[in-house]
């Protein structure tokens, strides 16, 4: 029957073999397409990043349409300002099915709201455009992992936008089971080669031991005789019963040469065992041949003084583990070293016993690599920015400002933004027509160029310099919030000095305007921003009256113009262009030995200013003003001489005896630090025109 269970199990080994490599070898994969469900017809359709997984796969995506339509990328908050109350779908996120034989979904929903919106094409929110046609494979890539991303997809025209996209989805069923197969079918077989072994070897089991049954017993030394034993009820507390083959415990503590003699050991023969002293022959396998000696000489019974550690360990086995120790033999079988590789590859399997979670404990070396992996790339960091802090110094532009998150529009959004003004203000220059300017132009900078026109067509003055495209500072702002505004620092060939822009986006509708323009200040810096730095914000101008606003700063320069000895000059650094102005007035003043000149207070144009606070606590502020100088005849007769063109052309004379006005509008930005710091206000930007001038005739008088 030995044999028979040998064969059966060996059987059933390659049984389960053959299942798991059959399952192995099964497609463990099946792939379907996930649709769109809950779109309607609308003009747009939103794509956010809650669809894309990259781990997952769904980085890509088919956009499922006919004829030619329009993708356009950009951030989430921009694409839904733009959208505002536009009907919509909405494609909000992927749902997984639970049942590996139905495919997933792409959920969308439907927002109704107004159809009749203007084309998103053109708008200064979106970081790229492009046309399509078709069903299009679209793989989803935006230009950095901060923040949300959308497509927004359109077409132009009153046809609904494409509402369909589709993507595929992988089911992988798991290996697990194949490897379990294969795992108990290699355990099966050698199960079933030691059943083998052990059915061969049952004859010599046999004969082994009736030879050692047939072999005379002699009472082994100490041991009790059944004749000697002491009567029912009778205690002999001076003996002590000890099993045969065992030493008391007074003579295992007595030295072993006096218990060698001859015959001390009873009918038993003992064979002394002596410890290995090279420790490569430890591990060397027994030969069967002393292994079938030992066999039929008996049991081996080492000196009681070279008794191994092991030696009492069958007193603190329980019952049944001491019987399955004697029927395999004591450990010695050739059955109980097959069990025990089972055991030991089931342990390492993990097929012994139940599953355990990990105790989240983790390895010290794996531990000490993880942190040096984590601490080099921090060094390469640092080591990396402060390359860049010194390469920001040799700009020429201030240090850099630190950066608090990020601004509203990538480098590439500003510079598209930049060359797009520039390029609409260049053809309004060339044709000075300032109606092509309100596509790109309002506020101040579209009253400079308009005076800038006009002046040039009464007396052929110089035109305005171009708007330069190279950027060398920005800093715009990282509020999602509308009005949305930055400060630029250019430069243009043309120009000797930078160029100091602010331009500013009212709503999401509308693109960014140029709104202030002035020339950069002769001897002044600006700090070094990038476009994508953040911590810029919006602020108020505040109220002229109220101090340390910058409604107030503006005031005070706008009086130190027309005053050197103002207390607000106090405030303010030293200025080349402030000095070169108080020294021309007073020139002015002295050469009119016949005319009275006199600077009125200018007051600011609040309406059109703008503040921004950068992530240091400054703030930069842009407005213009009004400068009046009036020239009054000391005496009757007087004459008051007009040498300047553009106000010969205004007023229609080179001379009067009247008291005369000129105006010129002064455009400027400042640089205010903050409240609690002791640096001063720096005039950053600077330019000026002759807007007005007025000879004050008496009533009647047409003589010019």
């Amino acid at each position: 029957m030995r044999f028979v269970y040998a064969i059966i199990a060996f059987a059933a080994g390659l049984a389960l073999l053959g299942l798991g490599i059959s399952q192995l070898t099964a497609e463990t994969e099946e792939t379907h397409v996930v649709e769109t469900e809950g779109a309607e017809d609308a003009p747009f359709t939103v794509v956010t990043n809650d669809v894309i997984d990259a781990e997952a796969g769904r980085d890509e995506f088919t956009i499922e349409a006919e004829g030619e339509y329009l993708i356009a990328l950009g951030r989430t908050y921009d694409v839904e300002a733009w959208l505002d109350d536009a009907a919509h779908n909405r494609v909000t996120g992927f749902e997984a099915s639970e049942d590996p034989e139905d495919p997933s979904r792409i959920t969308a929903e439907y927002i109704d709201g107004e159809t009749d919106v203007p084309e998103p094409t053109d708008s200064d929110l979106w970081v790229s455009v492009e046309t399509a046609e078709g069903e299009m494979p679209y793989r989803w890539d935006t230009p950095d992992e901060e923040g949300d991303w959308a497509l927004l997809i359109y077409r132009e025209g009153d046809e609904p936008a494409p509402a369909a996209i589709t993507t595929t989805e992988t089911v992988t069923y798991s290996p697990t089971g194949g490897i379990a197969l294969l795992v108990s079918g290699a355990l099966v077989i050698l199960l079933a080669l030691g059943l083998f072994y052990w059915a061969v070897g049952g004859p010599r089991r046999r004969r082994n031991a009736q030879a050692t049954s047939a072999a005379p017993a002699a009472p082994a030394a100490g041991e009790m005789n059944p004749t000697d034993a002491p009567a029912p009820g009778e205690e002999d507390a001076t003996q002590e019963f000890v099993p045969a083959g065992s030493a008391p415990a007074e003579v295992a503590e007595e030295p072993a040469v006096e218990d060698s003699a001859p015959g001390a050991a009873g009918a038993y023969s003992t064979t002394e065992v002596t410890a290995v002293e090279h420790p490569e022959t430890v591990n060397d396998p027994v030969d069967e041949q002393d292994v079938d000696e030992d066999d039929d000489a008996g049991p081996m019974n080492a000196p009681d003084d070279q008794a191994p550690a092991t030696h009492d360990d069958s007193e603190r086995l329980s019952g049944w583990a001491k019987g399955l120790r004697d029927r395999l033999g004591g450990g010695r079988s050739p059955f109980a070293a097959v069990l025990a590789v089972l055991v030991a590859l089931a342990s390492g399997l993990g097929l012994a016993g139940p599953a355990h979670a990990d105790n989240g404990e983790d390895d010290p070396e794996e531990d000490e690599d993880s942190e040096v992996q984590q601490d080099a790339p921090a060094d390469v960091d640092a080591e990396e920015l402060e390359e860049d802090n010194e390469a920001d110094e040799e700009t020429g532009i201030e240090g850099e400002v630190p950066s608090e998150g990020y601004s509203v529009l990538l480098s590439s959004q500003l510079e598209s933004i930049m060359e797009d003004i520039a390029q609409t203000v260049e053809n309004a220059d060339e044709e000075r027509d300032a109606e092509l300017l309100e596509d790109r132009v309002a506020g101040d900078a579209l009253d400079y160029r308009e005076l800038a026109y006009r002046n040039y067509d009464l007396a052929e003055t110089s035109m305005p310099t171009p708007i330069g495209t190279e950027v060398l500072s920005a800093a715009v702002t990282g509020d999602t919030d509308f009005p949305r505004q930055a400060v630029v620092i250019v430069e243009h060939s043309d120009a000797e000095v930078p160029q100091v822009l602010i331009i500013e986006q009212a709503t999401a509708r509308e693109n960014y305007k140029l709104v202030h323009t002035a020339m950069m200040a002769p001897g002044t810096e600006f700090p070094a921003v990038s476009a994508e730095q953040g911590g810029v914000s919006v602020v108020s101008p505040g109220d002229a009256e109220d101090s340390g606003t910058p409604a107030a700063a503006l005031q005070g320069v706008s009086r130190w113009f027309v005053d050197e000895d103002h207390d607000f000059g106090e405030q303010m650094a030293e200025s080349v262009y402030i000095d070169a102005l108080h020294e021309y007035h007073d020139e002015l003043t002295e050469a009119a030995d016949d005319t009275e000149i006199e600077f009125v207070n200018p007051e600011v144009d609040l309406d059109d200013a703008s503040a921004l606070e950068l992530p240091d606590g400054t703030v930069v502020v842009a407005g213009s003003f009004d400068m009046t100088m009036e020239m009054s005849p000391i005496g009757d007769g007087d004459t008051i001489f007009l040498e300047h063109d553009l106000v010969v052309e205004i007023v229609g004379t080179d001379w009067t005896t009247f008291p005369t006005r000129i105006t010129s509008r002064e455009f400027v930005v400042l640089h205010i630090p903050p409240e609690d710091s002791e640096e001063e206000v720096v005039l950053v930007g600077v330019d000026n025109l002759i807007s007005d001038a007025e000879i004050n005739t008496p009533e009647g008088f047409d003589d010019y």
